[in-house]
């Protein structure tokens, strides 16, 4: 039978701009990926290898042409002494800070 076709309907503009933050949020997270990796002094193929994947897929990667899943991030950034955070989009107002 096949995959059922996607909808076709035009997206909102509040959509498409948090669509747009997303895609900035992971360029971010990989503009912070090849920051690490040339601190460490380290080549894609070099981390490619410890990470045990090719060096055109980091490549890709860092030139945001494929968009890594989780476990891929993190296993290229455990060969540079580095791994996954999460931390909040705001700072909790101080009001928050006092509150259990």
């Amino acid at each position: 039978m096949g995959r059922p076709k996607k909808e076709n309907r035009v997206k909102t503009q509040e959509e498409v701009e948090h669509e747009e933050k997303l895609k900035e949020l992971e360029r971010e997270v990989i503009r912070q990926v090849v920051q690490a990796r040339k601190s460490q002094k380290l080549s894609q193929r070099v981390v490619g290898e410890r990470a045990g994947v090719i060096r055109e897929t980091v490549a890709k990667i860092e030139n945001n042409l494929n968009s890594p899943q989780i476990n891929t991030l993190i296993k290229l950034l455990e060969p540079i002494g580095y791994t996954l955070g999460v931390i909040p989009l705001t700072p909790k107002e101080e009001s928050e800070e006092g509150e259990e």
